[in-house]
């Protein structure tokens, strides 16, 4: 019989276990922009670690975003890549569908799977096992946008627990960046791909223009007033190319904040992993989607430069980095990699300076109304450059940066635009800003309750 010390024990090696494989997918995510490469790795830590035998990870179609794609499996005989899941239907649907993860003992998937069907291929089965006795899917997403599922599966009834939930939660964040990842890279070379024939063209007509001049010198007066007629000259073409060219680099250089780059600098271009006491802010637009899909999209781009400019200046004005631009909000961090320990204070007062400016924008017609809500969570993370000589990113990894996430979600809930956790409370409590104590409250994937506190104006 287990004595109190031996489920101790088993609880720390778990805990040993679950740090491992999240440091390593993490790790793998920030390194590797093959999708392959991240999946097979984590499916190998995942039985590895946790003997999860059978896995497979569904994503949205690209096309099709009413239906789930089998994009990799782990443990399954035969072929099943390629099989199609309606969003809705089955237990992988209505995960996909509600975007909740579902745990389920007894259920017979051979009842419960749908066969992919092709008006141009012969159907797919998809994979699973005969006299399944466990399921857990969980939902992938980037912030609120579904980018497809995981699911585990086990021929014994009743394996999978609460703890399980929890590890395949914070998977999916992991897998959720990675593809996050390898489709903002294939925009990136589509970009590149432009740039690169915008500049062979223009070196070609470079060319052809000087072999013209070369034969017609005794018609340069000509040629120099079709020039001025057309306002172009070669000139202008170089400076054009050559604003091009900086506006680029301003683009990539304002992606690595300026702290970063002194910090990379000093310690020669490396930023190793370790523990930092730091404050975590997440932002989110209200309603974006609506937003976005009701304007034109040069609109909809001018409003994100305009908002995104503001708020990272004065993310930076208080000592913040931007860590992550999200599409629709933001992710920032107070206390790394410069240490402080004002970054509670620091982050509240950053808060505060984002709702006044997004209110002075509106007011003087340069953004439209919007709400935006904010949650801030202090705590340990693990903060370090990750990647290798092709990729490196900033990254920060903990329960620390979760808990920041689901309290900006709970603004939804209370109808509020600015929350913090009992954590920041007692960072800033002393300072004298107006505040109400909202009570504990239970946060999907965390074990013990949050106290949660309202900023007001």
């Amino acid at each position: 019989m287990k004595t109190e010390n031996d489920n101790l024990i088993e609880l720390i090696e778990r805990q040993k276990k679950v740090v491992n494989i999240i440091h390593e997918v993490s790790s793998k995510v920030n390194s590797s922009l093959d999708l392959d490469t991240i999946f097979n790795s984590t499916f190998n830590l995942l039985d590895r670690y946790f003997s999860f035998k059978h896995i497979m990870i569904l994503l949205v179609g690209k096309e099709d975003s009413d239906q789930l794609h089998v994009t990799a499996i782990h443990g399954y005989d035969g072929m099943g890549v390629g099989a199609v899941v309606p969003i809705g239907k089955g237990i992988i649907g209505i995960v996909a569908k509600n975007k909740k993860l579902l745990r389920m003992s007894g259920v017979m998937q051979n009842v419960r799977y749908l066969k992919a069907a092709s008006s141009d291929r012969k159907s797919i089965d998809l994979p699973g096992i005969e006299n399944c006795g466990s399921q857990l899917a969980v939902p992938l997403q980037i912030h609120e946008d579904l980018v497809g599922v995981i699911s585990v599966e086990s021929p014994n009834v009743g394996l999978f627990d609460s703890k399980d939930e929890e590890l395949l939660e914070m998977i999916s964040d992991q897998i959720g960046i990675a593809v996050n990842n390898a489709n903002q890279f294939k925009i990136i070379e589509t970009t590149n791909a432009q740039l690169k024939d915008l500049n062979e063209n223009l070196e070609q007509k470079v060319i052809e223009r000087t072999k013209e001049l070369a034969r017609q010198k005794d018609k340069i007066e000509v040629q120099h007033s079709l020039l001025e007629e057309q306002h172009i000259t070669l000139g202008e073409e170089q400076n054009k190319t050559q604003k091009m060219l900086e506006k680029i680099e301003t683009l990539f250089g304002q992606q690595v904040s300026q702290e970063i780059v002194k910090e990379l600098v000093k310690i020669e271009g490396d930023i190793n992993s370790k523990l930092y006491d730091v404050t975590i802010m997440f932002l989110d637009i209200r309603d974006f989607t609506v937003f976005a899909d009701s304007r034109a999209p040069e609109e909809v781009a001018s409003f994100q430069n305009k908002v995104f400019g503001e708020l990272i200046e004065i993310v930076k004005k208080h000592k913040g980095i931007t860590n992550q631009i999200l599409g629709d909000g933001i992710m920032a961090v107070f206390g790394a990699p410069v240490v402080t320990n004002e970054h509670a204070s620091n982050a509240v007062a950053a808060g505060y300076s984002i709702l006044n400016k997004i209110k002075e924008l509106a007011e003087k017609g340069e953004i439209p109304e919007i709400r935006i809500g904010i949650g801030l969570h202090s705590g340990k993370v693990i903060a370090g450059n990750i990647g290798n000589n092709y990729r490196k990113q900033y990254s920060l990894t903990g329960t620390t940066v979760i808990i920041a996430s689901r309290i900006e979600q709970l603004n939804k809930v209370y109808k509020s635009q600015f929350l913090v956790s009992e954590n920041v409370y007692e960072g800033i409590r002393n300072i004298g800003y107006p505040i109400t104590e909202l009570g504990d409250v239970e946060l999907k994937g965390i074990e013990q309750a949050i106290g949660i506190y309202q900023l007001v104006k």
